[in-house]
């Protein structure tokens, strides 16, 4: 006959009620809480503004920046065309160039905010923009955010603390991302 302790059995017993009592706490965390003064407001949805893509300039100026060491690729945003909406989501022209010389560029958008991006258009080869099917706001994080460049301009250099960042900073910072100090104390700084 199998001997258990009466103190494993317990402790167990104990263990898989508090485990259970903790999960029930926290499932409506997200939820507002009237003492504390939170409220659901329902207008306090974000509204998008009415976007048309622009037309892509015949002679565009392309910003490069700095995405990181692992890719191949090369990064780009047009300067003109790099606005920040009232409703606060910045939108821009991003171009894409690989190794190969295969040109991707996109027509898009960031809700600092929210964290979201969209992708309105791409350009076809005979310059005309071809809307992107099924475009709507998803999140920006998932995926492989080291070569995630929306997560990049992001978390780097067009939001800060939720906020859309100025055109000409963006640009700036932009510029600058070829200076930044990388590497570790052990293979030196670049």
């Amino acid at each position: 006959m199998p001997f258990f302790p009466v103190g494993r059995l317990l402790s167990g017993l104990i263990f898989f009620a508090g485990v259970s009592a903790v999960h029930a706490q926290i499932t409506d965390w997200q939820k507002p809480e009237p003492f504390r003064g939170e409220t659901v407001d329902p207008a306090a949805k974000v509204t998008e503004d009415d976007y048309e893509v622009p037309p892509l300039p015949e002679n565009v100026e392309w910003q490069e920046f700095y995405l990181n060491a692992s890719t191949r690729n090369r990064y780009y945003i047009a300067r003109e065309p790099l606005t920040v909406g009232k409703d606060g989501a910045i939108r821009y022209i991003s171009r894409v160039v690989a190794p190969s010389g295969t040109e991707n560029i996109a027509a898009e958008a960031l809700r600092c905010g929210t964290g979201e991006r969209r992708m309105y258009a791409n350009l076809r080869s005979n310059r005309e923009w071809a809307p992107t099917r099924g475009s709507r706001w998803l999140p920006i994080g998932g995926g492989n955010r080291l070569n995630s460049y929306p997560f990049m301009l992001y978390s780097d250099y067009m939001c800060a603390d939720g906020f859309a960042l100025q055109p000409k900073k963006v640009l700036e910072m932009l510029a600058n991302s070829f200076n930044a100090r990388t590497g570790t104390p052990l293979t030196g700084y670049r």
